[in-house]
């Protein structure tokens, strides 16, 4: 074995002869829809985020009682559809019934190879590394407030917003944006920012890679739909689920370089702030010059809206 778990390493790394075997597993828990594409897309992204291809898709479908034959069909269209997406085989799984399930729950195993010098991890960043993260915060957790929450932001959003906000599913794939990134060269880590949101993420990435940062709250895209919807439900978008957006740690010489391909291949991409020594503190410099020490989060925002707004 190369790389097991551990704080900020999202997929185990083991040698097979000439190539690398990456390995992922993830559940989706905190939504009802859309489950079958979630779970492929969140279990590619880590293993694109090692530098990987995802090759071989596996699940486990555990259902309520009463679940339709169509209910069944229709999650696993749409891990097919995601699968086709990302290039991947759905190649096994298996599906039961749990009585005490109140909703499905969807279990993704990814698999994916790698070259034995071409794999990245999240140890790898270094003092004077730019950050760089592609897309806008909180892309996950915006699509599924505005699915599991609608009737709670009808009238109070316009809806071709609320439209909008549901399709940011669609941007969940970092698979693209990490292949990139890496052809162009000077990348030293990679991660994809999941539960805890972009914060969470940072402070994964520094502490695999024992740096410290300096971000800028000012430097951070977020969509006016993600705004629109945190702003309504009193929700801290960089502490919301961030799947879709990834965070390089680039040398400096060559950010730049890396910035302008993704942006070239439509992928829209910031340079945020840097990392640095650990003695100097993980940092997000507020809009008003405040500077915020970032330590790790016990629970995602999502999480709890959804004990606070549960819908009934």
């Amino acid at each position: 074995m190369i790389l097991g778990s551990s704080i900020g390493e999202d997929a185990a790394l083991i040698a097979l002869n000439r190539t690398v075997l990456v390995l992922k597993t993830d559940p989706v828990t905190g939504t009802s829809a859309d489950i079958g594409w979630w779970a492929v897309h969140i279990n590619a992204n880590d293993v694109a985020s090692r530098g990987a291809r995802p090759r071989w898709f596996l699940c486990d479908l555990l259902l309520p009682d009463g679940t339709s034959p169509a209910a069944v069909d229709r999650i696993m269209s749409q891990v097919g559809k995601a699968a086709r997406q990302v290039g991947a085989a759905v190649v096994g799984g298996h599906t039961e019934v749990t009585p005490t399930l109140r909703r499905p729950i969807i279990v993704g195993y990814m698999v994916g190879l790698v070259s034995r010098r071409g794999y990245v991890t999240s140890s790898g960043a270094r003092a004077g590394d730019r950050v760089i993260m592609t897309k806008t915060a909180g892309i996950e957790g915006t699509a599924v407030l505005a699915s599991d929450f609608a009737s709670k932001l009808h009238g109070k959003i316009p809806q071709r917003t609320l439209i909008r906000a549901q399709r940011m599913s669609r941007q969940l794939s970092v698979v693209k944006d990490a292949t990139i990134a890496l052809r162009t060269g000077g990348v030293r880590a990679m991660h994809d920012p999941t539960e805890g949101g972009l914060l969470q993420g940072l402070w994964e990435l520094a502490e695999a890679s024992s740096v410290g940062f300096h971000v800028h709250e000012s430097a951070i895209p977020i969509s006016p739909e993600t705004e629109r919807i945190c702003s309504i439900l009193k929700v801290n978008p960089l502490r919301l689920l961030s799947s879709g957006c990834l965070l390089i740690a680039a040398e400096r010489q060559r950010s730049k370089k890396i910035v302008n391909s993704l942006k070239k291949n439509r992928i829209s991409a910031s340079i945020i702030g840097a990392f640095t020594d650990r003695r100097r503190g993980r940092r997000l410099v507020r809009l008003s010059g405040k500077e915020l020490e970032i330590g790790p989060l016990e629970r995602d925002e999502l999480y709890r809206i959804i004990e606070k707004h549960r819908p009934t």
